[in-house]
């Protein structure tokens, strides 16, 4: 009997050795989101403080504290993806939070909001855009005072509020300390979208002060249809993610299209969790200027049959070199 407690005995010393080499190896893990599984030892089986936590999230995440290297309760997306038994494609920054503000940027695309200090929102509008490659949110990692909470989304997350750190001894979440984002690459459906163009030309005539003869000189997109309306407009498809750059074409009302008078250059990108698209027109002569504008940016069945003046994005009463429309995703029907 005594030489069986001895053997259990010498095994649970023999454990907890084997935890404690295992909390040494995590500390190599910080900062990485690929490391090969040998490299994280700890397991769940030393997990008696680690689990489920609150509070929920407002899409009823329910997070979970769990281990890891440091001691401070920061956690890492590989320490997450080891524990959740999952992967991702992109560990975020760590971002400190003081002073109601981060002491860095988050990606574009990836809109973040905290409330009284410790509720966290977020929202990706269409997706997270680093370098050519598209990213949702796959886990969010909520750290306050000496521990974090680690709200996972295993299909990939657009959105979600109310994430916090875990409650503490008033009941309350902690303040929020820093924040970090794990993310999953993912190929965004981007919606079709055409773009269709008149606009008209005013003459410069010269004097003591240079006067302009208006709205009898115009142009149009060149493109897809040209031929087919009595207009002479025509539309193209908008290719994203590569240069955009479409002919405007002279035109008149009996003779057709005379030829080309300059460029519509189009391209989006985000700027301050807002995606944009950006259309320049520009003129290859100075003999005109930009007058009236009427420009149609959506999907095809929205163009067919429309008439220019019912087009969603104009410009009137204003005589240019060069018109730049900056359009938020958000206002384009599609």
């Amino acid at each position: 009997m005594f030489k069986m407690l001895n053997t259990i005995k010498k095994k649970a010393e023999m454990k907890k050795v084997t935890y404690l080499f295992a909390a040494l190896v995590m500390v190599a893990a910080l900062g990485s989101c690929q490391q090969d599984d040998s490299e994280i030892l700890l397991k769940k089986a030393n997990s008696d403080e680690y689990g489920m936590s609150l509070p929920a999230s407002f899409n009823q995440v329910v997070p979970q504290v769990i281990p890891g290297a440091n001691k401070g309760g920061n956690r890492t997306c590989a320490e997450v993806a080891d524990w959740f038994e999952t992967e991702f494609d992109f560990c975020g920054d760590r971002l400190n939070y003081s002073g109601n503000m981060f002491d860095g940027a988050f990606p574009e695309g990836l809109k973040v909001t905290v409330t009284d200090g410790t509720f966290v929102a977020f929202e990706v509008p269409d997706f997270i855009l680093i370098g050519d490659k598209f990213y949702m949110v796959g886990a969010v990692i909520v750290k306050g005072s000496n521990e974090a909470n680690v709200y996972v989304y295993p299909e990939g997350s657009f959105g979600d509020s109310k994430l916090a750190a875990p409650v503490n001894a008033s009941g309350k979440p902690s303040g929020l300390s820093n924040l970090t984002f794990c993310l999953i690459e993912f190929e965004p459906e981007f919606p079709e979208l055409v773009i269709g163009l008149k606009t008209y030309l005013a003459v410069p005539v010269e004097g003591e002060e240079v006067t302009y003869l208006r709205n009898h000189v115009w142009a149009v997109s060149g493109g897809l249809d040209a031929g087919n309306n009595s207009l002479f407009m025509g539309y193209n498809f908008y290719d994203y993610n590569a240069v955009n750059e479409f002919d405007l074409m002279r035109a008149t009302l009996s003779g057709g299209i005379i030829g080309k008078i300059g460029t519509i250059k189009a391209d989006d990108y985000w700027e301050e969790g807002i995606h944009y698209l950006e259309i320049v027109i520009s003129l290859a002569t100075e003999d005109y200027m930009i007058d009236n504008t009427f420009l149609y940016v959506g999907s095809l069945k929205g163009y067919q049959g429309r008439y220019y003046t019912y087009f969603p994005f104009k410009a009137n009463d204003d005589m240019t070199a060069q018109r730049v429309f900056r359009i938020p995703f958000s206002e384009i029907l599609l």
